[in-house]
């Protein structure tokens, strides 16, 4: 089995609107998210978007539409097993007036 990089490619495209719709509905809630500006938080966009190439490419489907619609679903996916995961309260800052580092699975579940 070859790998198919057209796929993949459609997959990343699909991934990639998801996070877009990710970053729409932030840009109109009125409180956004301390970590939108961490490397962090744009090492896992890039990451989720590649989750959805690498599903559709694994998948191996022939349609482009499907592909893009496998894509989209992948981070949708991860976004809601992590909402399912508790919040747990803040810790304490490591230094006096720092905020504490959200944590990863709160990025994911875009809390």
């Amino acid at each position: 089995m070859t790998f198919n990089w057209m796929v993949f490619g459609y997959g990343v495209l699909g991934g990639a609107l998801a996070e877009l719709l990710k970053w729409y509905q932030l840009r109109e809630s009125p409180n956004s998210p301390p970590y939108l500006g961490s490397a962090k938080y744009w090492v896992l966009t890039v990451l989720m978007a590649l989750a959805g190439g690498l599903l559709a490419a694994v998948q191996n489907v022939s349609n482009p539409l499907l592909a893009i619609n496998i894509g989209i679903s992948a981070p949708l996916i991860l976004k809601a097993l992590a909402a399912v995961t508790p919040i747990q309260p803040p810790q304490a800052a490591p230094t006096a007036g720092k905020p504490a580092e959200p944590r990863t699975i709160d990025m994911i579940a875009g809390r």
